[in-house]
């Protein structure tokens, strides 16, 4: 199973080169900058003491090489660095746009679009910073294993005590490590939970104003953003303790030095040079120390990201079927769910039928079903308490979760209610990339759909462009543009979930009998009519179904048509307006 630990060290396999080699460039950084003071001390020692210009030039053009080292270094390693934490940035959101949007995606865990936007612009890019904060954190090792050796070098007990001073300090930072793990988790969620509420509350701004729930919403954001910025000061506290920390352990390794180096000085076992480079290399020693603390610090807060990627990706990720039964535009659908009466549910090939259901639970369960193929057996068990079969679909007997879901829409076309248009022209939202039908076909696709009452009203017709989303269209005229795209394609099977709940009436019998003239069509060229299943309440649909299948609360299944049905009170009281 993929956790964020897998996903962290996969990653830094992958970057392994690139890592390997950003160290050993970031190391001549960091040991180019210790060992600045301590060419500045053996300068003024052995050149500036001693009056000699020869030995002057030759300690100034090794200080000039070092300036060489460290700023190519660090120049060079930081690219490398960059380079591989901005590709598995790259590469982790492609795997996470192609998880989601993969045909057979079906999630356990609900999330709302807001939410995983979030994890993918925010949580990859703190995942991957590990990447470059394992490569400043070796060459930082490198970089106080450096100074370390000067220490001793220039005196055993000032060296001494560095060394016995720094791991106390870097124990005392692991101490405070767990406690800032917990607030970086908490902070990166509710940033997240405060960008999903963001997200959904600007994408359903029109509705929220129609209905006069804005403030309810505002508030529902304005909660989040709190809990956000609560957890935001607990993370920076627990940085600060963090950052404090080092700061007085730096001050204690430049006291202790600092104390030591003058007390040796006195002594005679050192000189004034060596004092300087000493207490300068002592001061550095604070950079990479620092860097230290600040790689631990983001590797806390890579893995609590990486468990949210992590867990993305490991949701909804079910083996997709592999069968790819040949396409009938007349195939047999059938609905085998725990509940029914009647077990398969079978829709007569080939007909226009309505499904009413006078279950609202039920209702909602066939709809998330109709519109995605399958069910998630884990929501079956939650829906009834106990480990319960999940429903299915049936496409000519063979279940549709067994199908290749790339090869399901060639053999059954599902609009779920909520219409989703892209940004493009209307005619790219109805048809793609492909050609549009005859004349005739079109004609009738469009006045099917509501569509030709609705290029009317566009100056450019079939080539008016839609923004994202369709914010420039109301709802009534995105459901019109998303229905035609689901009878578009030719004789096909095809199921529907109220597709003209956000048409007025007349428009809505427009359609209807655009559909029956449509069907008609399509059935006297040869081709067939297709089945057509319909999810909806409407009398104007009903009335034009050639049957409709009446569910009723205790899963008993009435057959017949609107008018038949209509002397039934309970049937008249569901589909009543």
């Amino acid at each position: 199973m993929l956790t964020g630990r897998t996903l962290l060290r996969g990653m830094l396999r992958a970057e392994r080169g690139h890592i390997i080699g950003a160290i050993a460039l970031l190391s001549c950084w960091t040991a180019g900058e210790a060992l600045v003071p301590a060419l500045v001390g053996a300068t003024i020692d052995h050149a500036i003491a001693g009056q000699s210009l020869p030995l002057l030039v030759v300690w100034l053009a090794a200080l000039g090489l070092c300036f060489l080292m460290l700023s190519s270094g660090y120049r060079l390693g930081a690219r490398l660095g960059n380079s591989g934490m901005n590709r598995q940035v790259h590469l982790m959101r492609t795997r996470i746009a192609e998880h989601v949007m993969d045909p057979g995606y079906r999630p356990a865990t609900a999330r709302m679009p807001g939410e995983i936007a979030a994890i993918t612009s925010v949580d990859t890019t703190v995942t991957a910073t590990i990447i470059r904060q394992a490569s400043l954190g070796f060459s930082a090792l490198a970089g106080l294993l450096v100074c370390a050796g000067y220490l001793l070098w220039a005196n055993l007990w000032v060296g001494l005590a560095v060394l016995a001073i720094t791991p106390l300090g870097m124990a005392a930072l692991r101490w405070l490590t767990p406690r800032l793990s917990r607030a970086s988790d908490r902070l990166q969620s509710d940033i997240a939970a405060s960008g999903a509420a963001a997200a959904d509350l600007m994408a359903g701004v029109q509705v929220l104003r129609g209905i006069g729930g804005q403030d309810q919403a505002s508030e529902r954001y304005r909660a989040a953003s709190r809990s956000a910025a609560t957890a935001g000061v607990a993370s920076a506290s627990a940085t600060g303790r963090i950052e404090g920390a080092q700061v007085l352990i730096s001050g204690l390794v430049l006291l202790s030095a600092a104390s030591l180096g003058a007390w040796q000085v006195a002594e005679g076992a050192m000189g004034i040079g060596t004092l300087l480079g000493v207490l300068g290399v002592a001061q550095f020693l604070s950079t990479p120390l620092g860097t230290l603390v600040s790689t631990v610090e983001a590797g806390t807060r890579s893995i609590a990201a990486a468990d949210r990627v992590a867990a993305l990706l490991a949701d909804g990720g079910r083996q997709p079927g592999t069968r790819r039964p040949a396409a009938q535009p007349d195939a047999a659908l059938a609905l085998d769910v725990p509940g029914l009466g009647e077990r398969p549910l079978v829709f007569v090939p080939g007909r226009f039928t309505v499904l009413v259901c006078a279950n609202d639970s039920m209702r909602h369960r066939l709809a998330k079903l109709l519109s995605e193929g399958s069910e998630n057996p884990g929501t079956a068990a939650v829906r009834e308490g106990t480990a319960a079969a999940a429903a299915r679909l049936l496409v000519d007997g063979i279940d549709a979760a067994q199908i290749d879901p790339a090869y399901l829409p060639q053999l059954l076309r599902m609009a779920p209610h909520q219409a989703h248009l892209i940004e493009g022209s209307v005619k790219e939202n109805i048809v793609g990339d492909a050609a549009l039908p005859d004349p005739q076909t079109l004609q009738l696709l469009l006045r099917a759909s509501g569509v030709d009452e609705l290029l009317g009203t566009l100056p450019d017709g079939l080539e008016h462009q839609v923004q994202g989303r369709g914010h420039n269209l109301s709802g009534g005229q995105r459901q019109r543009i998303a229905l035609a795209r689901a009878l578009s394609g030719g004789p096909l099977a095809r199921v529907l979930h109220d597709p003209t709940s956000a048409v007025d009436s007349v428009t809505e019998a427009n359609i209807a009998q655009g559909l029956v003239q449509l069907r008609a069509h399509a059935a006297s060229n040869g081709a067939g009519a297709g089945t057509l299943l319909v999810l909806s309440t409407s009398p104007t649909l009903l009335h034009a179904a050639d049957e409709v299948l009446f569910l009723a609360a205790d899963g008993s299944i009435t057959r017949s048509t609107h008018r038949a049905l209509a002397e039934n009170t309970t049937y008249e009281k569901v589909v009543g307006r």
